[in-house]
């Protein structure tokens, strides 16, 4: 075994014919390449992905509950607050009301929750832009600045009236997702009561960690087992399966970077065979086996892999670390709503790409290994 790795070595780092060395040079930098573009590529969109997440998570809930009777959700909450695992947890009202701007009807989304809930303010009033007044709507900024609204808002409630109201516009917010921003309005639940009485409740639930809601789905649902309806946020599974769906059709598509990238090794191979054709001939004759002349040419491979794919993961890597601490890539805020580059480094997928760059290099070295482990020593000493 240590001749093999002697003989792979002493090839990989010799060669009669210069272009060889720059050929491996070119394989080892296209391998690199690869995992260098795979690793900032995927930790990017790991960024916005856990950055969406995270904006939807927050203006939303981990967990929802609803219940038939309304005057029942206090008193679940109370019991809900008391499960490990939960950090907090709101009684939210939802309804709908028809603006009115100049001579056009608007329809928008109410939800409120009690202002006096510490937790649930403090987690809404990060988005807030400016808080003008002690009462009335918080607007999106998008429908705020789309509307043209200053003071106050017109509007007719959800009710067979169907009567022209107004309120007073406390402030605006800016969730940096499009359809609340641009839907929304927020409001004190007792307020909100008082707008229609055709409105939605329900509890919603935030967790320490959102990866446990449907351990926790399973505790309320035997706790409470007749009469509540409990989802969440992980039944959305048309969004989460679009997340999934673009990394993976990401990852497709550059490792075909590293996957061309093998072909070098492939011909850089092809290439040492030929040259070391004597070689192979002389160490077949004093009873080098074909599976130790296989080895020897795709160890020569994977030598050229091994530099490449490391070359590619310590500057993908140090990029994005890079770009994680001093936020240098600058991106419109007023698309993405963050005015940096977003980086997530998941060192699982960067796990996985070094081994997808391990194992495209390792198969392309193994036609010319086997190639060469079927020379017969009388076929390479012919010429010789």
């Amino acid at each position: 075994m240590l001749t093999t790795f002697y003989l792979a070595g002493r090839y990989f780092l010799r060669g009669r014919a210069r272009h060889i060395s720059f050929i491996s040079i070119i394989s080892c930098l296209g391998v690199a390449l690869g995992v260098f573009a795979l690793i900032v590529v995927i930790s990017v969109m790991n960024g916005f992905d856990n950055d969406l997440m995270d904006r939807l998570l927050k203006f939303n809930y981990h967990l929802t509950i609803e219940s038939p009777d309304k005057q029942l959700l206090p008193k679940i909450k109370a019991r809900i607050d008391s499960i490990s695992g939960i950090e907090s947890s709101s009684v939210i009202l939802q309804t709908q009301v028809f603006a009115k701007v100049d001579k056009y009807i608007v329809p928008m989304m109410v939800k409120a929750f009690d202002f006096n809930d510490e937790k649930e303010t403090r987690a809404f009033y990060q988005y807030v832009q400016k808080d003008i007044k002690n009462e009335g709507f918080f607007v999106g900024e998008g429908l705020y600045e789309r509307l043209g609204l200053q003071d106050t808002i017109e509007y007719y409630p959800l009710d067979k009236t169907f009567k022209l109201k107004a309120e007073k516009i406390r402030g605006y917010f800016k969730m940096g997702i499009y359809d609340i921003d641009n839907n929304y309005l927020i409001i004190d639940l007792e307020k909100a009561k008082s707008l229609s009485p055709n409105y939605y409740m329900f509890l919603g639930v935030r967790m320490k960690d959102p990866m446990d809601a449907k351990k926790i789905k399973n505790i309320i649902t035997q706790e409470f087992p007749h009469g509540l309806a409990v989802n969440t946020w992980m039944d959305n599974q048309v969004l989460l399966s679009a997340l999934a769906l673009e990394k993976l059709t990401m990852f497709v598509l550059l490792s075909l970077i590293a996957l061309v990238a093998s072909f070098n090794i492939f011909a850089t191979l092809m290439v040492k065979v030929v040259e070391k054709t004597k070689d192979i001939g002389i160490l077949k004759a004093l009873g080098f086996t074909s599976r130790k002349i296989l080895a020897i040419f795709s160890l020569q491979g994977l030598f050229l892999g091994l530099i490449g794919v490391f070359l590619g993961t310590v500057s993908g890597l140090g990029l994005c670390l890079l770009m994680q601490k001093y936020h240098f890539v600058k991106i419109p805020v007023d698309i993405y709503s963050i005015e940096y580059l977003p980086v997530f480094i998941n060192y699982r997928d960067i796990f996985l790409i070094a081994v997808l760059g391990l194992l495209f290099s390792f198969i392309s070295s193994l036609f010319p290994a086997i190639r060469a482990s079927r020379l017969s020593p009388c076929e390479a000493l012919r010429y010789e």
